[in-house]
């Protein structure tokens, strides 16, 4: 989805919030005073089809929520960027575990989120000192069709890392002192994950 046509989306789903909710706000209302109504102990009745409103207006903003939200978490990627989100992957955890793989992918992106990291894809990837895969020239390989799939999970939402930040191999990180002050948060195959 590009970001155009998800800005159109917003706007379509949001206009039709507002329509919604001015026309049912008579029913609303209504249903709120004779909840409180009720808690005085008098009896007002509420009609069955005040009711089938309210509850298709309740779908309706659970649907449209789960949309937005799922546009929010695709963050409207390119697809370079989920090109280079499968290049990351591929050079990091090539031969981990799938859901490893993912995890990877997930990390990415919750630094992208922080504000302690760059605000894009690229710039996370590319942040000096970061991944070695990019410090020794192993991000410029083909990835496979398993490191993409990883990538689509990671930006549909799935975060097996469980919110890390970072992730080493305790075998072969430089740096081990200092990411062993880091919360783990998982062990994927020969990876930790930390925040």
């Amino acid at each position: 989805m590009t970001n155009k046509t998800g800005f159109s989306l917003k706007v379509v789903a949001l206009t039709l919030i507002f329509t919604l909710l001015i026309s049912y706000i008579t029913v609303l209302l209504p249903l709120c005073q004779d909840n409180v109504a009720h808690a005085s102990g008098l009896d007002i009745k509420v009609s069955s089809d005040d009711i089938s409103k309210g509850l298709a207006l309740i779908l309706l903003f659970t649907v449209v929520r789960e949309a937005l939200e799922e546009d929010v978490n695709a963050e409207n990627i390119s697809d370079s960027n989920q090109g280079l989100l499968a290049r990351i992957i591929h050079a990091e955890a090539r031969g981990e575990p799938y859901r490893g793989q993912v995890a990877v992918g997930a990390v990415v992106l919750n630094r992208v989120r922080s504000s302690q990291f760059p605000d894009t894809i690229q710039e996370v990837v590319y942040q000096e000192g970061q991944f070695t895969s990019v410090e020794n020239g192993q991000i410029n390989l083909n990835p496979n069709k398993t490191a993409y799939r990883a990538a689509k999970e990671a930006l549909s939402g799935r975060d097996p890392s469980k919110d890390a930040l970072y992730f080493y191999n305790p075998d072969k990180a430089r740096t081990l002192w200092w990411l062993s002050t880091r919360e783990t948060t998982v062990e994927i195959g020969n990876h930790v994950f930390a925040e």
